[in-house]
């Protein structure tokens, strides 16, 4: 509802806010406003993971969730995850997310749904690896392409076992590497986005020795790969339209990304996977 959010109404926002400085660098680099809003061309409005919208439905399916559970969404992003399970699920989202960009622009969009969304979805400003939340308060974790940030994987999955409740679901999608020896360009990319990226097997495990039950690592690398092709299959029409809001530059930039994850994927350094798993 309400108008698409922009770089003047997200000026007006930002002048009573502060940013805090350990948000700075995603802020001003990969996640600077600009770059979410291009990001949102090719993943569809509000979404800022593989698939958009399409895949949050299947993996969603898997989830079974229920009216009224309490769900963890980790790396929320501008709220689609988040929107989405409220929307049509009736549960209660709680999204969290590192980049100030990501935040306001999720909580403005909030401030236009329509009020059932509203009281259903909140989000805030947080640090996983920081933040304290309640101890089995959660029905389900939920996090997508966002954990691949964080290098001490095994106390993150340790604190998000505590989070959720008994019997819970924890359920994540993230960037891995591939089982091989890496080629230098790839080992260079990998550190110069700063990422800790495991295997598929090396990821499950360290869900699993952090106390998850029924963990299943799925490689959905081919997948990933189909998803890639199809949003630029979507996405390179809209050239002109795209140029005409941002540059052509901010164009290339996405079709040489989407292009060099493509051959990532393809020369089996990089890997998509995804974890279910039981408390």
């Amino acid at each position: 509802m309400g108008h698409p959010f922009t770089n003047e109404n997200y000026c007006a926002i930002m002048s009573t806010k502060g940013e805090a400085a350990s948000q700075a660098f995603l802020d001003a680099n990969q996640y600077s406003l600009n770059s979410i809003l291009c990001y949102e061309r090719i993943f569809g409005h509000t979404w800022v993971s593989t698939g958009g919208e399409t895949t949050t439905k299947d993996f969603l399916m898997k989830l079974q969730l229920e009216p009224g559970q309490r769900v963890l969404d980790v790396g929320c992003g501008t709220g689609g995850s988040a929107f989405f399970m409220a929307r049509q699920y009736g549960v209660h989202v709680h999204g969290i997310d590192l980049s100030t960009n990501m935040i306001t622009i999720a909580q403005d969009r909030l401030s236009r749904e329509v009020k059932n969304v509203q009281a259903k979805v909140k989000f805030e400003l947080a640090d996983v690896t920081t933040v304290e939340l309640e101890q089995d308060g959660y029905d389900v974790i939920y996090s997508r392409d966002t954990i691949l940030h964080i290098p001490d994987k095994e106390q993150l999955y340790k604190t998000l076992h505590t989070w959720l409740r008994p019997g819970g679901t924890l359920f994540i999608t993230d960037y891995c590497r591939g089982d091989q020896q890496h080629s230098p360009q790839f080992l260079e990319y990998v550190r110069g986005r700063g990422y800790d990226l495991r295997t598929v097997r090396e990821y499950g495990e360290v869900v699993e020795q952090a106390g998850f039950q029924a963990v299943q690592a799925e490689d959905l690398t081919h997948t990933f790969i189909t998803i890639l092709n199809n949003e630029l299959k979507y996405f390179e029409p809209q050239r002109k339209a795209f140029i005409k809001d941002y540059s052509e530059k901010a164009f290339q930039d996405i079709v040489d990304g989407w292009k060099a994850k493509l051959d990532r994927c393809g020369a089996g350094d990089q890997a998509w996977g995804m974890f279910l798993a039981r408390k």
